[in-house]
């Protein structure tokens, strides 16, 4: 995984055909389904072991539109959109509330988990708190705790932000832009003894179409995603977390260090593997879905066949 460099990888993009065709995909998808008083988007596709996607911000879950086709088509796969608010804070634990009426509300006692980024950490605090309803983890570019470079100034300029109305005041395309820096930050790609295929990236231009879609942005950053990622810190908990976990990160994500989730897989009491993506964006779960997807594929595979045989044993 951290073999010497020999030479930078060839990166294709992905068209834009292709990308539009995901997000359709995903939008023909959605079902209105009434949950708490509210009308959740949801797609609840397949049949089999379920695999829950914990969902990311509005407008932003075709990073799991791959994984969702594929998976659809030998288990049932579910994932909602989840209710953003531009005038009152929504918190980690409303989120993992949200996430258990709906896993309730489809009839799921227990699933596997795949949850990205700021999802992570709802799905960290939600098996920590409901561990019987996690059959497994799969997380991806998220580490125990989150400390934006360069910290602590991004820590003051988060804390300003919960406090201040200052959403008033910030154009969303200054916030937006200053997202995109991070989620699209990249070093060279140096091809490994792990990594002999030519890189797949998602242009920053469809990225960011996507996020100019969310209305009123600096009002959905400052009471929807702050309260998920300000003080996210759980290694002290991690003995905790007792299911099979998949860790997958990129080398070089701003917002996930590979450092962090390195320390992460030393800790965790079974991560059943930890894989390191070579990837040119933040959401290279979409982006290289083709050497990724294997990856799940054979986790998801393999400690079921251990749960098999130790009730069989049992028996």
């Amino acid at each position: 995984m951290r073999a010497s460099a020999q030479s930078s990888l060839p990166v294709q993009h992905i068209s834009s055909e292709e990308f539009y065709a995901d997000v359709e995909f995903l939008e023909t998808h959605w079902q209105r389904t009434p949950l708490a008083g509210i009308d959740l988007p949801l797609i609840d596709l397949g049949t089999g072991d379920p695999l829950v996607f914990v969902p990311i911000l509005e407008h932003l879950e075709f990073v799991y539109a791959r994984q969702i086709r594929t998976f659809s088509q030998s288990r049932r796969v579910l994932l909602y959109r989840r209710h953003e608010s531009r005038t009152r804070f929504i918190s980690r634990a409303e989120r993992v509330e949200e996430l258990l009426k709906v896993c309730d509300a489809r009839g799921i006692a227990s699933a596997d988990f795949v949850a990205h980024g700021d999802a992570a950490m709802v799905l960290f605090e939600f098996a920590l708190r409901y561990p019987q309803r996690c059959r497994s983890l799969i997380i991806v570019a998220q580490g125990a705790d989150y400390r934006i470079a360069p910290h602590p100034l991004i820590w003051l300029l988060h804390e300003a932000f919960l406090r201040l109305p200052i959403e008033r005041l910030i154009p969303a395309i200054i916030l937006r832009r200053m997202v995109m820096r991070y989620i699209t930050h990249t070093g060279p790609q140096k091809r490994t003894s792990d990594t002999n295929h030519s890189l797949t990236q998602l242009p920053a231009h469809l990225i960011e179409e996507q996020f100019r879609k969310i209305a009123l942005w600096p009002a959905i950053y400052r009471y929807s995603v702050l309260p998920v990622i300000h003080s996210f810190d759980i290694r002290k908990r991690l003995a905790q977390l007792a299911m099979p976990i998949l860790l997958l990160n990129r080398r070089d994500d701003a917002l996930s260090p590979e450092a962090k989730t390195a320390w992460l897989a030393q800790q965790l009491p079974y991560c059943a593997a930890y894989h390191v993506i070579a990837g040119c964006e933040r959401f290279f779960l979409y982006s290289e879905a083709e050497h990724i997807d294997p990856l799940i594929e054979d986790f998801l595979a393999g400690f079921s066949i251990e749960a098999s045989s130790a009730s069989s044993s049992n028996g």
